[in-house]
């Protein structure tokens, strides 16, 4: 026999629900629980006919039902009937067999033709409801609970709708690596707005912790594009948002990458202490693979900046034992785009870190490194923003190695870049070095640092080594 598709997923909501509650009960059912079972296909199934559930309930097969529908005119003394398979298909397909047929299938599964969906009911549901659980506090309470689950399987949001939103998300996400920021933030806004408003549509609670994340996804690459933007505090705020998302949601893992948001902002405010704790809280919630191993690295360049060299050097060497000992993380490692801290992007931060420490030959080493692995990768996973910073750190150590002409051939990449690539933090890096390079750089820093920034700064300092952001 071959079944259609509606036919395969009847049968398989009735095997569930029929092996969960028999798994429950320990026994044989009675007709009681068979009813019940048949009720509860229905519901699952409401296309499904009656007499289908009925049958599926006990577990038969149309040959089965017809088999036993024989056995019990034998007991009974009733005269077989030439009841055929395809009559019997015929009324699970909504044809209604004559009274005296009805009458034997009513005795089969012992209850009434309404049951059956052979005749209408048409008692109000008050006088209904009274005569099934009427005084009985417990089945007036299994009828609010299917009542409200019939509600809560009912959502609003489509299946569809909630996998397109999730895939523009990630999208979006993936696009910050090789696009500009701000109409990318005006379409992370608009995204935005629409798993808002999906949120206030009736739909299931695993949705809306999907959904939550989403949202709390938009916030945390909001506030990525708003640091770009030279908008601190709009970044602050909005990575709060982001954590608050990631609790709700029960996503450890935005939790700890939201936190690390708030650290990064700390530490190019130069609230270098709350960059720690906030880097050491994020820890807390996410503590291996290449999530965990950002959240060390944002410690490294904090401590390194606080003059705490052994705790910085500490932080690096958890970093590489943290991404050896963790598995794949779905935001990190699976969504990824802007989210994902890649072996390149580590060595970018181990270069600033090792420049903060005073250690310029192993900064170079580092910087070099991570410009090598960005110039061999795909497009989709080169952040043009990190390559840059990462060539600017360069630059700056090796003129405190007295190399100029390394750090002139460094820098001759990112003067190339257009106004609108041209991101806060790297002008704000470059500038701080202009009193360090020879004139005809700081010359061309300087016109660089002009144009297409959303802030320029001039950053005094202390000694060379400090002079940087991080």
């Amino acid at each position: 026999m071959t079944y259609s598709a509606r036919d395969r997923s009847a049968i398989q909501f009735a095997g569930a629900i029929r092996d969960r509650t028999l798994a429950a009960l320990g026994e044989a059912p009675s007709t009681a629980v068979i009813h019940q079972i048949a009720e509860e296909i229905h519901l699952s199934s409401p296309q499904t006919s009656r007499l289908k559930c009925m049958r599926l309930a006990n577990g038969w097969t149309v040959e089965e039902a017809i088999e036993r529908f024989h056995d019990m005119c034998d007991r009974s003394q009733i005269k077989r009937r030439g009841l055929s398979e395809r009559s019997w298909r015929e009324w699970e397909a909504g044809a209604r067999p004559d009274r005296e047929y009805t009458d034997l299938l009513c005795r089969l599964f012992e209850t009434g033709p309404v049951q059956l969906g052979f005749a209408r009911d048409y008692t109000p549901e008050e006088a209904r409801r009274a005569q099934a659980g009427a005084g009985d506090p417990i089945a007036d309470a299994a009828t609010e609970a299917s009542e409200h689950a019939e509600e809560a399987e009912t959502s609003e949001l489509g299946t569809g709708a909630l996998e397109r939103l999730r895939t523009q998300v990630i999208w979006v996400g993936r696009r910050y690596v090789w696009e500009t920021p701000l109409p990318l933030f005006v379409e992370m806004r608009a995204l935005q707005e629409q798993t808002r408003k999906a949120l206030e549509r009736r739909i299931h609670p695993t949705q809306a912790g999907e959904l939550y994340f989403l949202t709390g996804a938009l916030c945390g690459l909001m506030a990525n594009a708003s640091m770009d933007m030279g908008r601190r505090v709009p970044a602050d705020t909005l990575a709060r948002a982001s954590w608050t998302y990631g609790r709700i949601s029960g996503h450890p893992s935005l939790m700890g990458w939201a936190r690390g948001m708030q650290a990064s902002v700390a530490l190019w405010d130069r609230r270098y202490e709350d960059a720690v704790r906030y880097a050491g809280d994020a820890l807390t919630h996410l503590s291996t693979g290449s999530g965990g191993a950002r959240l060390h690295m944002l410690r490294a360049r904090a401590c390194a900046m606080l003059g705490r060299s052994a705790e910085a050097r500490d932080e690096l060497h958890r970093a590489s034992q943290a991404r050896a000992s963790g598995g794949p993380d779905e935001l990190h490692d699976e969504i990824a785009g802007e989210f994902a801290f890649r072996p390149a992007k580590e060595h970018y931060y181990a270069a600033v870190t090792h420049l903060h420490l005073g250690q310029a030959p192993r900064a170079i080493e580092e910087a070099r490194a991570a410009i090598a692995l960005y110039s061999a990768d795909e497009r989709e996973n080169r952040s043009y923003g990190c390559e840059a910073m990462a060539r600017a750190h360069l630059a700056i150590a090796y003129v405190l190695e007295d190399d100029q002409e390394g750090a002139e051939q460094a820098v001759a990449p990112l003067l190339e870049l257009p106004p609108e690539r041209r991101i806060d933090s790297l002008g704000a890096t470059l500038a701080a070095s202009r009193s360090l390079v020879s004139d005809r750089m700081a010359r061309q820093i300087e016109g660089f640092c002009s144009v297409g920034l959303a802030q320029t700064r001039d950053l005094s300092f202390e000694t060379p080594a400090r002079a940087l952001n991080p």
